[in-house]
């Protein structure tokens, strides 16, 4: 099928009352379908596409290596169907379903595919709608949502001993030791062209990147692709500005963030998709609010509080709907990224 016509396929297995998943490739077991693509279509098109379309993706094999940490949670489904034979595989969660696309061996040459695989929906997903386009929440999240003009001054208020406050509290939350992590921040914030979160940059330092609880990523300092912020934020920009995949942002309305303007910069995300980003503006330096959208590509939720703050509400805080995950008990645990550095050179 052509590149609309996969799409729309692939439309119609995730979306939710899609139907049973049963693929017709001799030796492939039900769970999955395995979708024909045309010689005309590549794997960086499709890359692209279904990124601006389910958001971040995941990086399960590259080169025939494939991440070992990978499991039932976090994209396994996508890879059973050809245990063996894959050169390169990418995920993404949506809902009940994961999508992948990747290439496999096939003969003597290499084959590109598309599959829909069952996956266990996030905990008390329904429950989680909101209707609103823009939910603004206060420094301690647990008030109702406020107008914006109520919230708008609260904006970049945090005192840098309150952030580090957050930070070591995520260290002791999960019994890390910090690695004290060299990174360029002066490079790093000279492509960007605005300076990044103070306690961000201490989170990267202590962390690099990885995963907390088995189901939060962090963006930080990685010398792979999955966890690295940087390489990830150059992705998502090209993708974005890339007229041929049409008008509309996959972080619609707003825009991802370019050197001198104003648009959402990702940082984190969960093994369900949620999305937590910043809005950054060019023209107002310093002001770091957080943005998170829950995996239903649902409303954005606005929270005027630092970046440690609100990852240490994710993983402590039972009460912090429609993102707190204590209450599923998945521990406290950081895992860093396969290529997460101990030290070394800066990025």
């Amino acid at each position: 099928m052509d590149g609309q016509e996969l799409l729309e396929a692939v439309t119609s297995l995730v979306r939710p009352g899609g139907r049973e998943l049963v693929c017709g490739r001799s030796g492939h077991l039900a769970g999955h379908v395995c979708l024909v693509v045309s010689d005309a279509i590549d794997l960086s098109t499709l890359l692209k596409e279904f990124s601006r379309r389910y958001g971040q993706l995941r990086n399960l094999v590259s080169g025939g290596y494939v991440d070992p940490t990978v499991t039932e949670r976090t994209g396994l489904p996508l890879l059973a169907p050809f245990a063996g034979e894959l050169v390169e595989m990418r995920g993404w969660a949506s809902g009940s379903r994961w999508l992948g696309c990747g290439v496999v061996r096939a003969g003597d040459g290499e084959q590109l595919v598309v599959l829909v695989a069952e996956r266990d929906a996030p905990p008390d997903a329904a429950s989680w709608v909101d209707d609103s386009p823009l939910r603004v929440t206060g420094r301690d999240a647990r008030n109702a949502a406020q107008p914006r003009a109520g919230t708008e001054g609260e904006v970049g208020n945090e005192r840098p001993e309150d952030c580090r406050a957050w930070v070591q509290r995520v260290i002791e939350l999960t019994g890390w030791e910090p690695r004290g992590i060299p990174v360029d921040w002066s490079a790093i914030e000279g492509e960007l062209g605005v300076p990044l979160p103070a306690d961000y940059k201490e989170l990267c330092e202590a962390f690099g990147g990885g995963t907390f609880s088995d189901s939060v990523s962090f963006l930080g300092r990685d010398e792979g692709i999955s966890f690295d912020f940087l390489t990830r934020w150059r992705v998502a920009l090209s993708v974005d500005r890339d007229s041929t995949l049409g008008t509309v942002s996959a972080v619609d309305p707003h825009a991802i963030y370019a050197p001198g303007g104003k648009g959402v910069v990702t940082w984190g995300s969960t093994e369900w998709a949620d999305e937590y980003c910043w809005l950054i503006d060019a023209e107002r330096p310093g002001d770091y609010p957080v943005l998170a959208r829950s995996h239903d590509g649902g409303p954005w939720h606005w929270y005027d509080m630092s970046t440690s703050e609100f990852l240490y509400r994710v993983l402590a805080d039972a009460d912090f709907q429609p993102f707190g995950i204590a209450q599923y008990d998945l521990g406290t645990t950081f895992q860093p990224g396969t290529g997460c550095p101990s030290g070394g050179r800066p990025l």
